[in-house]
């Protein structure tokens, strides 16, 4: 338990670490956050030109979907900034040999490639993600308590949590292939199924995002919690993301075994 505990100081330590070499470069920041605004705000006239052809989707109205949307941008955001370093291990780390410097830390060198992120754009999610979920509250006429934002942090938390330990699952590719992005990218943006009601789904979908991959656990049954339409599921997200952590990191050792320098 020591071990962990410690393992979590550096992990804020390194992330302190990347706060402070951001704010050296504050245009860059926040130009970074406004084109990431801008991209989504495709996603935010998809959403609308849909509703313009149906009233709901799956019982679910457009203010609902749209607090469903806010939510999965906050998660997003803070996956993007805490956890997204695993992005580079193979580019950076792999195919550069950086990686063998990381082994002569004395720390899990999971723990420095996640601590190493420098996403900009990872503001630009979280700021209009709380925007949208604000308003959308508001909206709906659901009363913002000193409860409801502390649930709201906890479970967004959670909900990063359990999206970058699937992002750690997959990246082990790069001990072998020496690239991960690509390959974490493609599981990473099944996300975006769990940002719409998973009942307009197939059976094959629903099971995909909610038991092999739980991304609906992310925001999804939060968000149902939060609207009254489920008060239990949403308490499963703590959860399922210390279980996946827990086969993260076993399949990392795993794979750490199979390591071979690349030699450069």
């Amino acid at each position: 338990m020591t071990k962990i505990i410690d393992n979590i100081k550096i992990y804020f330590a390194f992330i302190g670490a990347s706060i402070r070499e951001m704010l050296v470069y504050r245009i860059d920041c926040i130009v970074g956050a406004l084109s990431q605004i801008v991209t989504q705000l495709v996603e935010i006239i998809f959403i609308w030109i849909v509703f313009q052809n149906t009233k709901d989707l799956a019982g679910w109205n457009f203010k609902q979907v749209f607090l469903l949307y806010g939510l999965t941008l906050i998660v997003i955001g803070l996956k993007t900034f805490l956890l997204d370093g695993l992005y580079e291990l193979g580019p950076t780390y792999m195919r550069l040999a950086e990686f063998d410097k990381i082994l002569l830390r004395p720390v899990h060198p999971l723990i420095s490639v996640i601590g190493s992120t420098k996403e900009f754009i990872a503001f630009g999610y979280s700021i209009l993600g709380i925007v949208i979920t604000g308003s959308m509250l508001i909206q709906l006429q659901i009363p913002i308590t000193f409860l409801l934002i502390l649930k709201i942090i906890v479970f967004s938390i959670s909900g990063a949590a359990i999206i970058g330990a699937i992002n750690a699952i997959f990246s082990i590719t790069s001990f072998w292939t020496y690239r991960s992005n690509e390959f974490i990218w493609s599981f990473d943006r099944i996300y975006t199924f769990a940002q719409y009601p998973i009942n307009i789904y197939s059976k094959f979908i629903k099971i995909l995002i909610t038991v092999i991959l739980p991304f609906a656990f992310a925001a999804y049954y939060p968000a149902m919690n939060y609207l009254g339409m489920d008060k239990y599921m949403i308490f499963l997200s703590p959860v399922i993301a210390i279980i996946m952590w827990f086969i993260a990191i076993k399949i990392w050792n795993l794979a750490l075994n199979k390591y071979r320098s690349a030699g450069t």
